[in-house]
């Protein structure tokens, strides 16, 4: 039997090829998965005994950078997704970030700022919404959303 038409050193070079290939995508996952990560984690943001979600108002964090929630808890958006509140009125103080053409905004970023009162109910779910108009003389809109009712609870929705 020859080698060199069809046997096995013709197999062989395109086997190891496949298990290196194999070996470098594993890697290359294993690198990503560790560099790349979800905010995935809920805040608490109340003390004492922990209670349904039935019983607490859930705030999603949506598009905001971060969130002061009555001037007592931050609330990173990059490491938090979802906040647990106690129902009632909050004060929710919170910031998006846009980038922009340099061509609208020399400085190609701008932090903008919404601050709202709200009263939130057991058992619903709120987010954080922004949006914006593109091109000279811009305009921001920022709100927060009941996603149970579909209702603006505070702030301006974009038209």
């Amino acid at each position: 039997m020859t080698a060199a038409k069809g046997g096995f050193a013709a197999v062989a070079p395109f086997s190891w090829l496949v298990k290196e290939l194999i070996l470098a995508a594993a890697v290359l996952v294993c690198l990503v998965s560790g560099c790349v990560s979800l905010p995935i984690e809920t805040f608490r943001g109340y003390s004492g005994a922990e209670l349904p979600n039935t019983h607490l108002a859930l705030l999603d964090m949506g598009q905001a950078n971060g969130a002061l929630i009555d001037g007592m808890y931050y609330v990173d958006g990059s490491n938090y997704r979802i906040v647990k509140m106690l129902p009632g009125p909050h004060r929710i103080d919170w910031t998006h970030t846009y980038n922009f053409s340099p061509m609208v905004n020399t400085q190609m970023l701008d932090d903008f700022r919404h601050i709202a009162t709200v009263s939130l109910e057991p058992g619903h779910k709120y987010r954080l919404q922004a949006d914006r108009t593109t091109g000279q003389g811009y305009r921001v809109y920022m709100w927060i959303e009941d996603s149970s009712t579909g209702a603006v609870v505070a702030g301006v929705k974009k038209p």
